[in-house]
């Protein structure tokens, strides 16, 4: 709270310009943007690519029988997954193309019986599959909800990010109070973002985020301990917006003088 007192003396209290940090630009946040989209869009592709067969196969495996059919197909190793792309004729002269995945990375090639659906003549699948429906899905389904988590957090921390830039704008040019916020911080690469909640303009409760570069502003300036992710750090609000804007350690968050930085830093010293 000493620290505190001191940084309240000494601060400016002629009008500041705000600016957005390295990672809150618009570059980095059309990233965000792009990455959620792709995300998204290749969890739909691994749905669509994948359940309808899965479908039919379930179907299948509820009554199977075995039928004496032609197949031809090759396979695409990748690590632990076999994509193969099968070609099934029917003793009518039906072609059946199939797509399928398989955990295992087999080396060689694969031994097939083709089975048919007693209830649904039309629904064909070679005995692999089958083996390898539940494995499939679970894998799958895993895989999709996996994408769309990361794609679901890189979607929050635009929006958060976004509210955040509008306030900047907002009280960019205002004369600022220094305010200490409570934040979650999370790190991955060379960024810390600094999760937060307050109360905007219509009054109601947010979430905002700050996202620092550790090689050119440091992070947040934590005030106080860090008790594992979580910790004070200084902000500062406007005169028309009460949403705090988070402070950087090298102070390029704010157009101070060299001075004014100096004086800062020697208060929390």
């Amino acid at each position: 709270m000493g620290s505190m007192n001191k940084l309240v003396e000494v601060f400016p209290t002629r009008p500041l310009k705000v600016m957005k940090l390295k990672q809150e630009g618009s570059f980095h946040q059309i990233r965000r943007l792009l990455a959620a989209i792709i995300l998204f869009v290749l969890a739909i592709f691994l749905g669509i690519r994948n359940y309808p067969g899965l479908i039919d196969d379930y179907r299948i495996s509820r009554n199977p029988v075995v039928v004496n059919y032609d197949v031809e197909g090759t396979c695409r190793a990748k690590r632990a997954v076999d994509n193969c792309s099968v070609k099934i004729t029917t003793d009518t002269g039906q072609v059946i193309k199939r797509d399928y995945t398989f955990i295992g990375g087999k080396k060689g090639n694969y031994q097939v019986v083709t089975i048919a659906s007693a209830d649904d003549p039309s629904l064909v699948t070679i005995d692999l599959a089958i083996e390898n429906m539940r494995t499939v899905f679970v894998a799958t389904t895993g895989l999709i909800i996996a994408l769309l988590l990361v794609a679901w957090m890189s979607l929050g921390c635009f929006l958060r990010t976004h509210k955040m830039t509008k306030v900047i704008k907002e009280i960019n040019g205002q004369k600022l109070t220094p305010v200490i916020v409570p934040v979650k911080l999370v790190s991955y690469g060379k960024t810390i973002t600094a999760l937060y909640r307050a109360n905007n303009a219509q009054g109601i409760n947010a979430k905002y985020a700050a996202n620092f570069n550790k090689s050119s502003n440091g992070g947040p300036i934590i005030i106080g301990d860090r008790i594992r992710n979580k910790c004070n750090v200084l902000a500062v609000v406007g005169e028309s917006n009460s949403v705090p804007i988070l402070l950087d350690q090298e102070f390029t968050r704010c157009d101070f003088t060299y001075n004014e930085m100096q004086a800062l830093k020697e208060a929390l010293s």
